[in-house]
């Protein structure tokens, strides 16, 4: 039951993610395909590249509450620490819920299995950890971001910080080390999902945010 528990858990995240919410306000509010226009990736920078930044922005920000909330749900109102790990057992419930969410933004079954590169996903999953691991990776992602001003790079630095963090913060816990593993597979998985960007960044094409106002 306890594995049937887990497997459930990450089924129904599984389906939460492959709700791309990229691809409904592309195809409903925006009426463009995704997939033809930008990077043709379903995920938030290219809904800001095609939509403008304040809907690239509400998408990531909806994806991160998606995920968080779920997570949040899982980790507090199910019978989460189904292996009996504590404060780790709870949390790893709502890992597993967000590791679904992760394949499903991936690889949504709602979409023809065409998705995004899972980064809003990791920040709600964040959240759901601790409130210092959010603050700094936050901070990581947004120092990077101003010193080299590429999202792609700011997201895989984060990649590595996110189970340093979490191996810090859990490593007195009983089973910090299932968590940790378990995040640490997450976060190799968006590496996977950004391999054009990791050899655009090695290439030094890949493509750099402007934090300056345009002048008119």
């Amino acid at each position: 039951m306890k594995w049937l528990y887990l497997a459930l858990t990450f089924l129904f995240g599984y389906l939460v993610g492959s709700v791309n919410l990229s691809l409904v306000v592309t195809k409903y509010i925006g009426k463009i395909d995704i997939y033809k226009v930008g990077s043709g990736n379903a995920g938030g920078t290219n809904v800001a590249r095609s939509m403008g930044l304040g809907w690239g922005i509400t998408v990531m920000a909806a994806e991160i509450l998606k995920s968080m909330v779920f997570g949040l749900v899982a980790k507090y109102l199910f019978p989460g620490d189904v292996f009996g790990l504590g404060t780790v057992g709870a949390c790893l419930s709502g890992v597993i819920l967000v590791a679904g969410c992760l394949l499903g933004n991936f690889y949504p079954c709602f979409a023809h299995f065409k998705g995004g590169k899972g980064v809003s996903v990791m920040g709600g999953l964040l959240i759901v950890l601790d409130y210092r691991i959010f603050l700094a990776v936050l901070a990581t992602f947004l120092i990077v971001l101003l010193l080299f001003r590429m999202v792609s790079l700011s997201s895989l630095i984060c990649g590595i910080v996110i189970p340093l963090t979490v191996g810090f913060v859990y490593c007195d816990e009983s089973g910090w080390g299932w968590l940790t593993g378990v995040i640490a597979l997450m976060c190799a998985s968006v590496w996977l999902r950004h391999a054009g960007n990791i050899k655009r960044i090695l290439n030094g094409t890949e493509r750099k945010i402007s934090l300056k106002k345009k002048s008119k």
